[in-house]
């Protein structure tokens, strides 16, 4: 049995193993990842898992929710059943932790389904999360930060994080994300070996740990990967980002994955315990880039909110600061330390 989907299906598939209006749970009472009823028993998966939490002191940090307020990132958890927990993502969580203690190669080593599902499911946690906190403490009829319809609009994300229980599998020659590793500099503050950047209206994540930074567009099906060459990502890779260097990756990253035109067609079949994915080709009938056209100016106001740097600062209309590239375009080694925070003068920053 096949069926035809997009991201905005919201039709049932009857027959499958996984179906998106039964097993997208949207409740604090059901598992995040499974679906299944928690009445019977409950745990809870940390959002950020609990090695990062010890490796970089964050226990006690706060996160600041998409309302402005803040909670500590050890109160960062989310309603899972005690196999998916305890085994399905743990599993993920072992390989992952240890390839990070290791550094950029081991994390770039890692399988790639494997680092998907880990960035994956951060990215659809922190959303879930909110789904149960008031946008408005004031008012408790005001619904929540996150609303349940607007994580069914993220319905094609968590059937493919269904992978981490084996229910879901897609083309060997395919791949939901492009995933991009970098070397990392570490400040001496542990606190400060961590940093991440999300979008909110597409999956994309970034997270820098210790040695190691990682930006994924995550359902783009490698098209950022593989369909273009972005400048500023070759010069990255012969750099040991500054933290810095990290979020002006993170910022560019992010506003190329709002260029992404496509909306990815996928074909559904049922296999006997599991969902084959297979993706039709991005290109199609079209004749149009799969990239809309760069515009300095919109990408300056995205590194402006990622950088948290004053727009007029970055940009003056014509040029761009830029920390990953020098006059002649090569690679540029920020010459002051992972603990301090600059900017050159943007007359002497053209791009």
């Amino acid at each position: 049995m096949s069926q035809t989907a997009d991201q905005d299906d919201q039709n049932e598939i009857p027959g499958f193993l996984y179906q998106w209006d039964r097993d997208q749970a949207l409740t604090q009472y059901r598992c995040f990842l499974c679906g299944a009823d928690l009445a019977g028993g409950r745990t809870d998966e940390h959002v950020f898992p609990q090695w990062l939490l010890r490796r970089c002191d964050l226990w006690n940090e706060k996160i600041t929710l998409l309302n402005g307020t803040l909670m500590a990132y050890k109160q960062m958890k989310i309603p899972c059943c005690s196999t998916c927990n305890n085994e399905h993502l743990s599993r993920i969580e072992q390989a992952v932790g240890d390839a990070f203690a290791e550094g950029p190669e081991a994390v770039a080593a890692l399988d790639a389904t494997t680092l998907f599902l880990w960035m994956g499911k951060i990215y659809y946690g922190l959303m879930f999360r909110e789904l149960s906190l008031l946008a408005d403490r004031r008012d408790p009829q005001g619904g929540s930060i996150v609303s349940p319809e607007f994580l069914t609009t993220f319905r094609m994300h968590h059937l493919l994080l269904q992978a981490a229980r084996g229910a879901v599998r897609w083309q060997k020659d395919q791949h939901p994300a492009s995933v991009f590793i970098f070397q990392a500099q570490e400040p001496t503050d542990p606190r400060h070996r961590f940093d991440y950047v999300d979008i909110i209206n597409f999956p994309f994540f970034a997270i820098r740990v210790g040695a190691t930074a990682v930006v994924a567009v995550l359902q783009d099906w490698g098209a950022l990967a593989q369909a273009v060459t972005v400048p500023a990502f070759e010069a990255a890779r012969e750099l040991v980002l500054h933290p810095q260097q990290f979020r002006e990756v993170a910022a560019l990253a992010a506003y190329m994955t709002t260029l992404f035109n496509r909306v990815p067609k996928h074909l559904l079949y049922a296999g006997e315990n599991h969902v084959d994915v297979m993706t039709l080709p991005l290109q199609g009938m079209s004749t149009k880039f799969v990239f809309d056209p760069f515009d300095v100016g919109d990408y300056a106001q995205v590194l402006s909110h990622v950088t948290g740097h004053p727009l007029e600062e970055l940009y003056d209309g014509r040029n761009i600061v830029t920390l990953l590239r020098d006059g002649d375009n090569q690679p540029w080694a920020v010459p002051w330390p992972a603990d301090e925070r600059q900017y050159p003068d943007i007359r002497f920053m053209q791009r």
